[in-house]
């Protein structure tokens, strides 16, 4: 489902608490973090409830978004809902996002979490950490 979908089309109710939920996403990233979705595609996704505040742990997140391209760096602040992943192509974070939003994958605990992504166009600092999700050369850089 995309965020930008026609207005003529009828939404049916699961569609609408999609992108309800969405939008919700979009606003708690920019009120916790000061950072904005974009709406074109670009490498670095925002997953929201696949972050540590709400039990996702990087060994059972990594795999998943590792299954739809190679991952060059996995960002998972501290006490947050949401997490980065910047793939390594364009093309691998758009499948990302096509396969994964609105997904359910289980946690650590066993319960079902729907993820919700959407792009950002760079990651430079999250949190009070201060972290940074720019790669450096050689390899994929996972923080946490």
């Amino acid at each position: 489902m995309d965020s930008n979908h026609q207005s003529n089309c009828k939404l049916n109710k699961t569609e609408k608490k999609f992108l309800r939920k969405q939008i919700k996403a979009r606003h708690t990233l920019l009120r916790h973090e000061g950072i904005e979705t974009v709406s074109y595609a670009t490498q670095v996704l925002v997953v929201a409830n696949g972050g540590l505040g709400n039990g996702m742990s990087r060994n059972q997140l990594l795999p998943v978004l590792e299954k739809l391209g190679q991952v060059d760096a996995l960002l998972m602040p501290p006490n947050k809902p949401y997490s980065f992943v910047t793939y390594k192509t364009i093309e691998d974070s758009k499948k990302a996002y096509a396969t994964l939003n609105g997904q359910k994958i289980v946690d650590d605990l066993g319960q079902k979490i729907i993820l919700y992504l959407n792009f950002v166009e760079k990651v430079e600092r999250v949190g009070a950490s201060g972290l940074t999700s720019r790669p450096q050369s050689g390899g994929r850089n996972y923080f946490f």
